[in-house]
């Protein structure tokens, strides 16, 4: 049974599925969620490749070792694989061998297929995901451009400069709302203690 859904959306500027399918960050490969656990994979699992799909053209590309894209292969929005335009199995959630739910593509008839490294053509298998182990979910351990999954780098604060000193802007407006405050318990000071004095008047 099909247990994620996946729709066309745009994330970030670029046109992705969400799973349903999302994108983490700026990452040129779409990002699955579970709607039936909380996994949240990226890795597709072929019987002897791991494989990613890209955001942009919805091709899969084999990361097992040297990156190879797969220019017959498309996934379409309900995460079903095409070869060279004709079905070529299903990309869905499936419990691994260790109890998780990790991606697979798996064949018409619901094993594991097996890619070819050069074409990317499926041919079936006997093994289903339960059989495999210590199945990843993280494409970053395998994508070539380790640049892709770097952090980004923080921006700085504004800043202001007063006086010929540079003054951060948050730090700034900190003084100028204590400024504020302090004005206006002044104010409230003055206005308390400055009424007239009227004299009674004697009967």
């Amino acid at each position: 049974m099909r247990t994620n859904r996946i729709m066309f959306s745009t994330v970030l500027g670029l046109n992705v599925a969400t799973s349903t399918l999302v994108v983490a960050q700026e990452l040129p490969w779409v990002v699955f969620l579970d709607d039936s656990s909380p996994s949240v994979c990226d890795v597709v699992h072929a019987e002897n490749a791991e494989l990613v799909v890209l955001a942009e053209s919805g091709n899969l590309v084999l990361v097992t070792g040297t990156d190879v894209t797969l220019g017959d292969t498309l996934v379409d929005s309900d995460g079903n694989v095409l070869f060279e335009g004709n079905p070529a199995g299903v990309i869905d959630f499936q419990f691994d061998g260790d109890g998780f739910r990790t991606l697979w593509w798996t064949g018409l008839t619901g094993e594991v297929v097996q890619v070819d490294g050069f074409t990317g053509e499926p041919t079936p298998t006997t093994m289903r995901p339960d059989d495999f182990h210590n199945a990843a979910c993280d494409a970053c351990v395998y994508w070539d451009d380790e640049a892709a999954c770097a952090e980004p780098e923080p921006e700085p604060a504004p800043s202001v400069t007063v006086c010929g000193q540079t003054i951060l802007f948050p730090m700034m407006l900190s003084m100028l709302s204590l400024t504020a405050l302090r004005l206006a318990r002044g104010r409230h000071r003055v206005n308390r203690y400055s009424g007239r004095y009227e004299r009674p008047e004697l009967p």
